[in-house]
């Protein structure tokens, strides 16, 4: 199975993807092959609905580019979930959001979830993008930021005690079952904080690329009757040019 991870934001060498697709190691399976690739005609850090919008043409085409190269998979590395609706009009192999199946699994898993975001600034577009993600927007306990920017430098150890502060407000002020992360920065983490909150946390980097196989493994792709494919037309712009 091959599954491509497409990490929006720019400028990372293939040494710094390779050790973002390393984390995921443990998750999937032995036979399983990942690889992670990034824009590369544009400067953008997802932090901003404008970024999501200057990202989207480049996305698209690196999703088609997966799937031409036999790809099984498109992972959006990203809670955002950037141009997600546009890569499913346009591929035929499933396309999976990290905040979308992130969201979904929490309603599994607690009657009542909380998502950590990394910045307060961010938190009325975040609570309006979460609760059209296809859970009961009843159950979204709460939104809260932890103020760490994406691209931070802060360590391993720093960074897990800033969530563990947070998220344990989520539980304790909030009354949430369950902690989502709310960024693809805080990869690998999840099963930790688990173990200091007591409640299931959601490290949607594992949550992405264990939904993409289950998918494969079921020969399931998303419905054509809910994104069906754009009328044959010639399209280009910025990023580059594809025909349908």
């Amino acid at each position: 199975m091959k599954i491509r991870i497409i990490n929006p934001d720019s400028g990372y060498s293939e040494a710094e993807l390779r050790a973002r697709t390393g984390l995921l190691k443990p998750f999937v399976r032995p036979d399983t092959e990942l690889s992670m690739v990034c824009p590369q005609q544009s400067s953008l850090c997802i932090d901003s609905g404008l970024d999501e919008a200057l990202d989207a043409p480049e996305i698209v085409r690196l999703a088609l580019e997966a799937q031409n190269d036999g790809c099984d998979a498109v992972c959006l590395w990203c809670f955002s979930d950037p141009a997600a609706a546009a890569c499913r009009e346009l591929l035929k192999i499933p396309v999976v959001g990290g905040a979308q199946s992130s969201v979904l699994l929490a309603c599994q898993l607690a009657l009542s979830y909380s998502v950590l975001v990394t910045s307060r600034r961010r938190i009325p577009q975040k609570k309006a993008f979460i609760r059209a993600l296809g859970g009961d927007p009843a159950r979204l306990a709460s939104v809260r930021s932890v103020e760490i920017p994406p691209g931070s430098t802060m360590n391993r150890g720093a960074m897990i005690r800033v969530l563990e502060e947070s998220g344990r407000r989520c539980v304790e002020d909030d009354g949430a079952g369950a902690v989502v992360l709310g960024c693809l920065s805080f990869a690998a983490m999840g099963r930790e904080l688990t173990e200091r909150l007591g409640v299931p946390v959601i490290d949607p980097a594992a949550v992405l690329v264990t939904t993409a196989e289950s998918l494969v493994t079921q020969g399931l792709c998303h419905s054509k009757k809910s994104w069906p494919e754009p009328e044959p037309a010639e399209r280009s712009w910025g990023a580059g040019c594809i025909k349908n």
